[in-house]
C-alpha cells in the first residue's frame, strides 16, 4: 500500500510532450518539464531516446527552455525553438533589440554531436520550424509588427493601444491586435530570411509538398475574420509564389497533412457557425482551385483532436492525421465516449465505425511517425498514470510499447484512485457516461462526503484523463464524481450541440441524476455533498448554486456569471452571439439574462468559495467581481482568491506555486464544510 498524493507532488511531476520520431524510425525526440523547487519555474529541455535499447540522453544543454524540436528529413539535424542567447548576437543593444535578443528563436542541433546553432533572428521570435523534404531550408512562424516601444531612463514607456478589430486579445497571450503572424524561410546554414506572406491576417501551420515545390498552410483573408475566426487552405508555389485557396471560407480549417504522392491534402475541420467542437477529417484535391473538401468521418460521433480534460497539460492538441505510405489508411487522434484515441480511417470512403489503433482506456493526446508510417510515436496517459511516451508498429493488433519511464518513482510511491466507469439515464432518457473516484481505503460500510467535479467548454470531456487535483480530494477522504453531460464530445454532433441556446437547463439535470445515481449506489452522506468546476464548469457550479440548497457547500473556479457582460469582456465573448445564445444583448437582453446564473444570485445559500485569475482573458475576473459582490451585499457566506499575473489555465499550466496554493484553499474550503 503506497502513500496519499499531496499538493507538493505537484512539484515531483515530469511532464513529458511533444514526442517526435525520427524519420528512420530509430530514435525519439521529445521534451521533459520540470519545476524547479527553489525558483518555481518550469524547465524544458530536449531529449533524445534510441529506439533500439530505449536509453534516453538530454540532447539540450543549459538554463534556457528548448521545445518544439523537429528532425531534418535525413536525421542528421535536429531544429528546435528556445530563448537561450547565441554567440552571433551583437554587442550593440540596439542591434540586440532588432536581432530579438530574449525572444524565442529557432536553432539547429546536429545529431552526431557538436554546438547548437541559432539560425533565426526575429526581432519578435520564431516558432514552429518545419524542413524542406531535401534537409536545405527551413520554413518557420514569426510575428510580424511594431517594435517594442523606446524606453526613457531604462523605464519603458506606458503604451497607448489603437484597437479596429473585434478580436484583439487571446487569452494567455495578451494583446494581438498590432502584429500578425506570417510564414518565412531559411537556408539551414543561416544568411538572409525570405518572407513568403504578408497581409492583415495570420497564416500558420506550414507543410511542405513531398516534392518540395509548393507549400500549404492555413489563414483566413476574409472581410470578417476578426469576427468569425476560421481558417481556409493555401497553397504557396515556391518558384513563382503562385498563391491559391483550396477552401471556400466555409468550414474551419487545421492540421494538415500531403499525402504520399503529393496529389491530396487531409485535415480537420468544422463549419465555422454551429460547430460544437465536432471537429472531423476531410481531404482535398491539391491540384484544383477551389475543389469541394470530401467529409470522410461526418457519420462517426468522435470528435478530432484531443478534448480529454487533464490538470497536467494546458492544450487540446490536434496533431495532424498521418498517410499510410499506401495512401490508403489515415491515422488521427479522436475523443471518443471519455477516451482519446488513434483511430486508423480509410482515405477514400466513409467512416462510421473506424477500427481503433490504440485500444482500451487510455488518453492519447499526441502522435507522430517515422517516414514510411511503420512506427509511430504516441504521447499516452490514463487516470493513474501521467503522460508518458510510447511506440506502436502499424503492423495489425501490433501492442504499445513504453519508452519514456519519467514518473515511474513518484507513481511508483502512490496509492491512486482507479475511476469506475458508469452510465445512467439523464434529462429526456439520455445515456450519460460518468465515474466515480473513490478513496484507496474506501469502506462501502461507511458514508463518504461526495465531490461533484464539472467539465469546462463545454465542448470538452471528462474521462481517462489524469488530476492531480481529483486524486488529491480522494486522498482526503472524499468520493468524487464527473460526468459528461450533453455538451461534451465524444457522443456525436447532436449530444455536443444539444445546449447551443440552453446552457443551464437540461445538462444541469443530466448532472444533477448522476449525482443522485452515485446516491443511490450508497456509500454517500447526502448532508455532505458539494459541487466544483472551472470555466462552462464554473458557469454550471454557478447555476447549480442558484437553483438547488443541496449542496452543502461549493467552489467556482475561472467561471461565468453574466453573460450579457461576457459578451465584451472575454476575449471570444462575442461568440455567444453566434453560437451560444443565438442574439445579442441589445436584441434580446431577456435571453442573457435568463441564461446568467447572477440572476439568480438571490438563491444562492451555499457557502461559496470564488477563485479566478486577473489575467483570465477568456472568462474575465469581472465575471467573478459581480459574483462575489452580490453575495456580498446579501450577506451570504463567500470567500474570493485573486489570483495576479495568471491566465484562464492557470490549474493546468499556471505558475506552479499559485497552482499549489490554488489547491490549498480548494482543501481548506471543502474541509471547513465537508470533514
Amino acid at each position: 500500500m503506497g502513500r496519499s498524493i499531496t499538493i507538493d507532488d505537484l512539484y515531483a511531476l515530469k511532464f513529458v510532450s511533444r514526442p517526435r520520431i525520427s524519420p528512420d524510425g530509430q530514435r525519439l525526440a521529445y521534451v521533459e518539464t520540470t519545476i524547479d523547487e527553489q525558483k518555481h519555474e518550469y524547465h524544458s529541455a530536449i531529449w533524445v531516446a534510441s529506439l533500439q535499447d530505449g536509453q534516453a540522453r538530454r540532447f539540450t544543454s543549459g538554463t534556457a527552455n528548448a521545445h518544439s524540436p523537429d528532425w531534418s528529413p535525413d536525421g542528421r539535424w535536429l531544429a528546435f525553438v528556445s530563448e537561450r542567447v547565441g554567440e552571433d548576437l551583437s554587442k550593440d543593444p540596439a542591434v540586440q533589440k532588432k536581432q530579438g535578443k530574449g525572444k524565442p528563436q529557432i536553432w539547429i542541433l546536429p545529431t552526431d554531436g557538436g554546438e547548437a546553432q541559432q539560425l533565426t533572428f526575429m526581432p519578435h521570435g520564431a516558432a514552429s520550424p518545419v524542413w524542406s523534404p531535401d534537409g536545405t531550408q527551413v520554413a518557420f512562424n514569426a510575428p510580424v509588427g511594431p517594435e517594442d516601444e523606446e524606453t526613457v531612463e531604462g523605464k519603458a514607456l506606458p503604451k497607448v493601444r489603437v484597437i479596429d478589430r473585434l478580436w484583439y486579445r487571446l487569452d494567455g497571450v495578451g494583446f494581438i491586435h498590432e502584429r500578425r503572424s506570417h510564414l518565412f524561410l531559411i537556408n539551414r546554414t543561416g544568411g538572409e530570411v525570405q518572407q513568403l506572406t504578408d497581409g492583415d491576417w495570420d497564416d500558420g501551420e506550414a507543410v511542405w509538398s513531398p516534392d518540395g515545390t509548393q507549400i500549404a498552410f492555413t489563414s483566413n483573408h476574409n472581410e470578417d475574420r476578426w469576427q468569425h475566426p476560421g481558417d481556409d487552405i493555401y497553397l504557396l508555389t515556391l518558384q513563382n509564389n503562385d498563391l491559391r485557396c483550396l477552401t471556400d471560407s466555409q468550414l474551419g480549417c487545421s492540421s494538415l497533412a500531403w499525402s504520399p504522392d503529393g496529389q491530396t491534402l487531409a485535415f480537420l475541420a468544422a463549419p465555422k457557425i454551429h460547430a460544437s467542437g465536432q471537429l472531423r477529417l476531410y481531404r482535398i484535391a491539391a491540384d484544383a482551385r477551389q475543389s469541394a473538401p470530401i467529409c470522410l468521418t461526418s457519420k462517426f460521433i468522435g470528435a478530432f483532436a484531443d478534448w480529454t480534460n487533464s490538470d497536467i497539460g494546458d492544450e487540446h492538441l490536434a496533431p495532424a492525421p498521418i498517410w499510410s505510405a499506401d495512401g490508403k489508411t489515415l491515422y488521427a487522434i479522436a475523443t471518443y465516449r471519455g477516451a482519446s484515441h488513434v483511430f486508423a480511417l480509410s482515405s477514400q470512403e466513409e467512416n462510421v465505425e473506424p477500427p481503433v489503433f490504440t485500444p482500451g482506456e487510455v488518453h492519447v493526446r499526441d502522435l507522430s511517425a517515422d517516414h514510411t508510417a511503420q512506427t509511430f510515436a504516441l504521447l499516452v496517459g490514463g487516470a493513474t498514470q501521467p503522460q508518458e511516451i510510447f511506440v506502436q508498429s502499424s503492423a495489425a493488433n501490433s501492442e504499445l510499447r513504453r519508452v519514456t519511464h519519467a514518473n515511474d518513482v513518484l507513481i511508483n510511491e502512490l496509492s491512486l484512485s482507479t475511476p469506475e466507469p458508469i452510465t445512467y439515464a439523464g434529462a429526456d432518457g439520455w445515456e450519460i457516461e460518468g465515474w466515480i473516484m473513490k478513496p484507496h481505503n474506501f469502506d462501502p460500510a461507511q458514508k463518504y462526503p461526495l465531490v461533484v467535479e464539472i467539465h469546462g467548454g463545454p465542448n470538452t470531456g471528462y474521462g481517462y484523463g489524469f488530476f492531480h487535483e481529483m486524486q488529491l480530494l480522494t486522498a482526503q477522504g472524499y468520493v468524487v464524481f464527473y460526468c459528461n453531460p450533453r455538451g461534451s464530445l465524444g457522443y456525436g454532433y447532436e449530444f455536443a450541440d444539444a445546449v447551443r441556446n440552453a446552457w443551464g437547463e437540461k445538462d444541469s439535470i443530466d448532472i444533477m441524476l448522476g449525482m443522485d445515481e452515485v446516491i443511490r449506489r450508497g456509500s454517500i452522506d447526502e448532508q455532505r455533498l458539494a459541487v466544483t468546476g472551472g470555466s462552462y464548469g464554473g458557469f454550471m457550479t454557478n447555476w447549480l448554486v442558484g437553483h438547488s440548497d443541496r449542496f452543502k457547500v461549493a467552489i467556482t473556479d475561472r467561471c461565468v456569471s453574466n453573460m450579457a457582460s461576457m459578451f465584451g469582456s472575454s476575449d471570444v465573448g462575442w461568440d455567444l452571439a453566434s453560437d451560444v445564445l443565438g442574439t445579442t444583448p441589445w436584441e434580446n437582453l431577456e435571453t442573457y439574462m435568463q441564461h446568467s446564473p447572477i440572476a439568480y444570485v438571490q438563491n444562492i445559500h451555499t457557502p461559496l468559495l470564488i477563485i479566478h485569475s486577473e489575467q483570465d482573458l477568456r472568462c474575465n475576473i469581472e465575471q467573478a467581481e459581480q459574483l462575489f459582490a452580490a453575495l456580498k451585499w446579501l450577506g451570504r457566506e463567500v470567500k474570493f482568491i485573486r489570483f495576479e499575473g495568471q491566465s484562464h489555465g492557470l490549474s493546468r499550466g499556471g505558475h506552479p506555486k499559485l497552482r499549489q496554493i490554488r489547491l490549498q484553499h480548494i482543501l481548506d474550503w471543502f474541509a471547513a464544510y465537508l470533514q
